[in-house]
Order: structure tokens, then C-alpha cells, then sequence
């Protein structure tokens, strides 16, 4: 039975793991390629959820998720 695949948003413990490649990226194109990129790089993610779920929070692009969403787990935890 294969593993079943984590879906990374601010509250999963692999957050800090993506935020951290996010922020390498050099300049944003409106899209969340980059993103996309990192997510697929992590081993046992599932991509197209957690980006739906980042969609969800407001990341609608690189440079949302990086700014807007760089402290979401001190508001959630808050």
C-alpha cells in the first residue's frame, strides 16, 4: 500500500522546510511556478493539494505565499 501523501500548508511541520526553498526564488511571475517547483522537490507531497490549500490562505502567487503567508504560524498559533 503506498504512503499516503501530505498535503504542506502553515500549520504542517515540513512549512518552514518550504518557505525556506520559497524564498531562493529571485523574482515572482504572478504564478506559484516556483512553488510548484519546491513542492514537487519534497518527497511524498501532494502538490496540486497543498497548492489548492495555499490558494485557499491567499497564496495565489510566489511572492503572495512568501510575504503574505511567511508568519502564518505565529497568527494560527496566536
Amino acid at each position: 500500500m503506498p504512503a499516503e501523501k501530505e498535503i504542506v500548508v502553515p500549520t504542517s511541520p515540513r512549512w518552514p522546510e518550504f518557505m525556506s526553498e520559497l524564498g531562493r526564488a529571485r523574482r515572482c511571475r504572478g504564478t506559484t511556478e516556483h512553488a510548484r517547483a519546491v513542492l514537487s522537490s519534497m518527497p511524498s507531497v501532494d502538490v496540486e493539494a497543498s497548492l489548492r490549500e495555499i490558494g485557499s490562505l491567499g497564496g495565489t502567487c510566489d511572492c503572495a505565499i512568501a510575504l503574505d503567508l511567511a508568519g502564518a504560524i505565529e497568527s494560527l498559533s496566536a
